[in-house]
């Protein structure tokens, strides 16, 4: 046996003081720590290239590392030689050994992040798939934040038993523990949350990720549970023989803020709160007296024009006189809101709600229920045309009816607007616009 090796005995190695360094050939080393205990060692240098590499591109020309192989007496004078004597194989081979074991264990740790991935993308959870897949697909096109906050809801509060749940072994009996505590109590809620249950399965039975019937479908609960009975809600609205009162009392709070400024435009334009809201100056064009709705922007996603009353652009002038924008003593930009916060933001989905609620004789009625408003006036109080009052609200046509209509015929309904906007000044009785009414005119009433 060469001399260069095995230097080291059992006695000298318990005898070593603390501190004290002992080699025992070929690279190994021991250090004592205390009385008979102390560390192993192996010192070589690197054949390794990339090691190399690296210690290049940081400047160092030292190519040397040290392997711990274990603390003694737990690993003993023949098997620290052992270990050695296998390092320096490695060596002879252009192995680094720590190399070696480093990527040993990076490979390892990779079969292990890809064997958890794999059991989480099969073990797909009702949650995950909810928030991942089906939401971002189901929530294309809305922009109502009010009906996304619902749809969110469903899923994270109603459906919450089911979120940790794996979507592929979820049973009709899973659903109905979710729908049975809600759907008598809380019975749209209730109906709603089933509803988008079974349009979330069915999405994923499409797409692989369930097997078998629906378990939210309503088939699955008819025989259980009490059909779900939803009475009509139907917005208050303002009796059109009350409209002059009430645009009057707005106007008397125009002075007040901008919410104001926007509830007379909603019952002038008859048109949807959120679409006032949201109303950018780049919509309206004063020189053809027309406000030019986007399709992005309407329930029916279709553009609407909505002819703009003399009334309609006073309104305007005063919000522009009173939008942030001025204070810098500029115009509003085509992208700044028509009725803006002092900040520039569009006004709150509430105000005007709010705004009625202040109103005394008029708060039991809502911004929406204004439509309602001006079609029971149109309909019963005058000889417009019924396509013209429909398609002023924006409503969806029969097919005949779009058959025949080009455009949106904004200036056929220009007079029944102007009609209107006299009405809702006080300026015509309600039941008496520009057209006469048939009822009147076979009685003998005046125009």
């Amino acid at each position: 046996m060469s001399k260069s090796l095995h230097r080291l005995t059992v006695k000298q190695i318990e005898a070593a003081a603390p501190g004290t360094a002992l080699a025992d050939g070929g690279g190994l080393l021991y250090r004592a720590t205390a009385k008979s205990a102390g560390k192993w060692s192996f010192k070589y240098v690197s054949p390794d290239a990339d090691f190399r590499a690296g210690q290049i591109a940081k400047g160092s020309q030292l190519f040397q590392r040290s392997m711990g192989l274990g603390t003694y007496p737990a690993v003993t004078l023949a098997t620290a030689r052992e270990k050695a004597a296998a390092a320096r194989d490695m060596l002879a081979k252009g192995i680094d050994p720590i190399e070696d074991d480093r990527r040993a264990e990076e490979a390892t740790r990779q079969r292990a992040e890809a064997i958890a991935r794999a059991a989480s993308e099969q073990a797909m959870t009702f949650g995950r798939y909810a928030d991942h897949h089906f939401l971002p697909f189901a929530l294309t096109g809305f922009t109502n934040p009010a009906h996304i906050q619902q749809w969110k809801a469903s899923f994270a509060t109603h459906a919450k038993a089911l979120r940790d749940m794996p979507l592929a072994s979820i049973t009709r009996e899973d659903v109905l523990r979710v729908l049975q505590p809600i759907w008598t109590e809380k019975t749209v809620t209730a109906s709603r949350t089933r509803q988008r249950i079974e349009r979330l399965f069915a999405h994923a039975i499409q797409n692989g990720h369930f097997r078998g019937d629906n378990p939210a479908s309503w088939r699955q609960f008819d025989a259980t549970l009490p059909p779900p009975r939803v009475e009509p809600r139907h917005h208050p609205a303002v009796p059109h023989d009350q409209i002059a009162a009430f645009v009057a009392a707005v106007r008397a709070r125009q002075a007040e803020g901008m919410a104001a400024l926007m509830l007379e435009w909603i019952a002038l334009a008859a048109c949807r709160t959120g679409e006032a809201r949201f109303a950018t100056w780049g919509e309206i064009d004063l020189d053809r007296k027309v406000w030019e709705i986007p399709a992005g922007r309407m329930k029916m996603r279709r553009p609407h024009v909505v002819p703009i009353t003399e009334r309609m652009a006073d309104i305007l002038a005063e919000a522009k006189r009173r939008h942030p924008a001025r204070e810098k003593g500029e115009d509003p930009a085509p992208s700044d809101y028509v009725f803006a916060s002092g900040r520039g933001r569009p006004l709150t989905e509430m105000a005007g709600l709010m705004l009625m609620r202040r109103m005394e004789a008029f708060k039991t009625f809502t911004p929406h229920g204004l439509r309602s408003t001006f079609r029971d006036w149109a309909a019963e109080q005058t000889d417009f045309p019924r396509e013209l009052i429909e398609e002023q609200l924006a409503h969806q046509l029969g097919a005949v009816e779009r058959a025949y209509k080009r455009g949106s015929a904004h200036e056929r309904r220009r007079p029944m607007m102007e009609t209107w906007a006299a009405v809702c000044a006080g300026e015509v009785p309600a039941g008496l616009g520009n057209v006469v009414p048939l009822r009147a005119a076979a009685f003998g009433g005046q125009a």
